[in-house]
């Protein structure tokens, strides 16, 4: 199965909303992908085992459909934009939410396992913004005395509104849908990997609560 941008459009969805049976128009609805290839895109993943269609498109194994999803793509193949702060990354995370809580945004692999279960300090702030509005972030940060970097200890994920389904705040703090946080995880490598699988069990235990 190819898990091109538009198929993980869907899967993100579905994955976010794994305990429930969506109708096909409501799905090409918040994936915002075109009905037919949602429709097209639903059957293959159906052919896979990983979906039914009874009054409603669920997910049947989701476990697989989540991981075959992080085998597929990285993290790393996203535009990105870099930073420099002098202040810690735990200070950073609280400071950059404060500065962009008009924005859309949220944290993404060790500064969201941080809010959500701590697991490996980040040595970075990882996040996502919204593609094309870059200029307007880096006005802000550079208004705070974060400066524009080569490397820097604040890397910006550039990518369109899909990515942000079932993004939620946490203690106050935006992060990225649990889904998304594994997949980035697996795909950034190293103690990620690790990170992702407590990620992973909280999945579990909410696929528990809702069944």
């Amino acid at each position: 199965m190819i898990i091109n941008k538009t198929t993980q459009d869907i899967i993100r969805v579905l994955l976010n909303e794994k305990g429930k049976k969506l109708k096909m128009r409501e799905l090409s609805s918040k994936a915002k992908v075109s009905l037919g290839m949602t429709s097209k895109i639903v059957n293959s993943l159906e052919s896979c085992g990983l979906l039914k269609k009874k009054k409603g498109i669920e997910v049947v194994n989701w476990e697989i459909l989540l991981k075959s999803w992080s085998y597929t793509v990285s993290i790393n193949e996203n535009k990105k934009i870099e930073f420099m702060a002098a202040e810690r990354p735990q200070y950073l995370i609280k400071k950059i939410n404060n500065l962009l809580r008009g924005e859309v945004y949220a944290l993404t692999l060790f500064s969201a396992t941080e809010i959500i279960s701590p697991y490996v300090a980040p040595n970075k702030v990882h996040l996502y913004l919204l593609e094309g509005k870059e200029k307007k972030i880096s006005n802000i940060f550079v208004n705070v005395g974060i400066m524009p970097a080569e490397e820097g200890n604040i890397v910006c994920y550039l990518v369109d509104e899909k990515y942000f389904y079932g993004a939620k705040e946490m203690r106050g703090i935006k992060i990225i849908s649990l889904p998304q946080l594994y997949v980035d995880l697996i795909t950034y490598g190293g103690r990620g990997e690790e990170a992702a699988e407590q990620v992973f069990n909280l999945m579990r235990k909410e696929n528990v609560r809702s069944n």
